[in-house]
């Protein structure tokens, strides 16, 4: 095993000098739209404000160029702008090159030395990915921890990792992805599934049924109680909510949104207060394991290991609010204007909206890098590898889905945002490759005999 690390360390060396070697950085800057609000905070924060003043985006990669930043002053007095790009350009490529050499460790666990061999080259020669790793934006750092999220689950599953310990490394990792983008937060519902299992092998960590039906009680009450009060006093929660918004402006997305999450409370509420009454052993294991202490530990985990990479994200929670729901609204309708829901602006957007625009840009983009041959190929390893973990497919298989949902729901579309799957789908397109060599070596075989 301490070989095939080894390996991986060699990939990393060899795919970092590949693309510092043959795919050199643009001479403009920015080279992307994105990359002067992640530099120039990140410059800031070097030069010693504690506060980046910037919440779009979580700190966590601000932050880590910063730290690089602070390190590279020591050794040259005057850094250049061009300097800082060129630094957060190199980071990228480290972050490229990682990523390669993650999945080849995936795909030797999963396979053998050859088909992580074809992973890492499937990577490191991906149009996507190679044209990203020198741009200095959040989603190529996501990426990276995302893929290290998995390399940690294929590790545990393959070992069959029982100790608390080997469970908890995971929540730091995501707790780290998210401080880079918060779009991966979608990796919690894998990571609930994960940690869940450990539960179910692990009853001492059950929840007891007295416990769990007072906890059932006081949840259904209270998100009743709130749901009450919202709709009672709305327009004191709309007052309140201004406080929020970046310009004054509470947009109908924003009222939508509240009250979706009203009915949501409401249906949560009784059916927490249900299920207290109704007395099942199936059941009170199966919500015994949700409401696990381990769970609580394990989001407890992320919180914090977000907040040390990006603290003022929590701390200027406000602010942070506000920058968020600008993003969202950018990505549900493509337009991050405050346009007012009853002007001429917003209706004309809305009425040229289209269900199947974003979904017909990720399938032609995948198309144009994998084929549609290699998609079937994909298609095929995820069959077959769930055929043989269906539990650790389904913890890779519940991110990949999570995502695609996200993106095809989103107006505003970009090649960038599906950087962090396209590990995920090369290790499938893999694995498919190697079940059809297994295949046609077994038919070889049988004819031969």
């Amino acid at each position: 095993m301490n070989k095939i690390y080894f390996n991986g360390i060699v990939i990393f060396v060899i795919t970092f000098i590949l693309l510092t070697i043959f795919n050199k950085p643009s001479s403009n800057i920015p080279a992307h739209v994105d990359e002067p609000s992640v530099v120039e905070t990140a410059i800031r924060i070097s030069n010693g404000s504690l506060n980046p003043e910037f919440f779009r985006y979580p700190s966590g990669h601000m932050n880590s160029l910063a730290v690089m930043y602070k390190i590279a002053g020591y050794f040259s007095i005057d850094l250049t702008i061009i300097k800082y790009y060129k630094i957060a350009w190199a980071f990228s490529r480290v972050c490229i090159a990682g990523i390669a050499a993650m999945v080849f460790l995936i795909c030797t666990i999963n396979m053998n030395i050859y088909f992580g061999i074809l992973g890492s080259v499937l990577i490191s020669f991906n149009p996507l990915l190679r044209s990203h790793a020198n741009f200095a934006i959040v989603d190529v750092t996501m990426a990276f921890f995302v893929t290290l999220f998995f390399l940690m689950v294929t590790i545990l599953y393959s070992k069959s990792r029982k100790d608390i310990k080997y469970l908890l490394v995971l929540p730091i990792i995501v707790g780290i992805a998210i401080s880079m983008k918060y779009t991966a937060a979608l990796l919690i519902p894998s990571l609930l599934f994960i940690s869940s299992q450990f539960v179910y092998n692990k009853e001492k960590y059950l929840l007891q049924t007295n416990y769990l039906k007072i906890l059932l009680l006081c949840l259904g009450i209270i998100f009743g109680l709130i749901s009450i009060f919202t709709i009672v006093n709305q327009q004191l929660v709309l007052d309140y909510l201004l406080n929020f918004t970046t310009d004054g402006i509470i947009e109908i997305e924003y009222l939508k949104t509240l009250t979706q999450v009203v009915y949501l409370f409401i249906v949560m509420g009784f059916c927490f207060i249900l299920l207290r009454f109704w007395h099942n052993e199936k059941k009170d294991k199966i919500l015994g394991i949700l409401f696990s202490p381990i769970n609580g530990l394990v989001l407890l985990s992320v919180i914090m290991s977000f907040f040390i990479f990006s603290p003022y994200t929590l701390i200027e929670w406000k602010l942070s609010f506000a920058d968020f729901m600008y993003e969202y609204r950018h990505m549900k309708i493509g337009s991050a204007a405050q346009y007012h829901h009853q002007s001429d602006e917003y209706i004309h957007i809305i009425s040229n909206l289209s269900s199947s625009v974003s979904v017909l840009f990720y399938i032609k983009l995948f198309l144009n890098n994998f084929g549609f041959t290699g998609l079937l190929l994909g298609l095929y390893g995820i069959v077959k590898l769930y055929l043989r973990k269906p539990k650790y497919l389904m913890s890779l298989l519940i991110y990949l889905l999570l995502v695609l949902f996200t993106l095809f729901s989103w107006k505003n579309v970009a090649t960038r945002y599906t950087l962090s799957i396209l590990p995920l789908m090369v290790v499938f397109f893999t694995f498919g490759a190697y079940e059809l060599k297994n295949m046609i070596v077994k038919k070889y075989d049988v004819f031969q005999k």
